[in-house]
């Protein structure tokens, strides 16, 4: 089963919330599975880094059409990347070296993991919203 698929049957299967932080986005699927978790009422928000999403056209425009759903997304802009690939529900966490690209998914040596152990998750959603307290509020 390719990453993709995983993580939008993770996003597929959470009741409460989806959070995510992104370096590189521009896989579709991954973008309607986020858009359906918010028009199913989920508190859906996310951080991608600044810098690469000024340079790619295509990221641009799967941000605007999650913000534009109403989905807060957050600019990550310190002096480094932001180069987290992770998402938390309430029931799992993912996280690896997948970008949500094309090339990821069909080219690439990729890591993705995805676990429902509720310390490693907390964990994680921990670390997601630091980044929500310094970038999206």
């Amino acid at each position: 089963v390719e990453a993709n698929q995983e993580i939008t049957k993770v996003i597929r299967d959470a009741d409460k919330q989806v959070h995510f932080a992104i370096y590189t986005f521009t896989r579709s699927d991954i973008k309607d599975a986020l858009l359906g978790a918010k028009y199913r009422g989920l508190d859906v928000r996310g951080i991608v880094d600044k810098e690469q999403t000024d340079r790619i056209e295509e990221q641009q425009k799967i941000i605007g059409e999650l913000k534009n759903a109403g989905i807060p997304i957050g600019f990550d802009d310190h002096s480094g990347i932001m180069h987290l690939k992770t998402i938390v529900t309430e029931k799992a966490y993912v996280s690896g070296s997948y970008n949500w690209t094309l090339s990821a998914t069909n080219s690439n040596d990729e890591v993705l993991e995805i676990g429902t152990d509720q310390n490693v998750r907390k964990q994680y959603d921990q670390v997601l919203e630091e980044l929500f307290s310094l970038y999206l509020y």
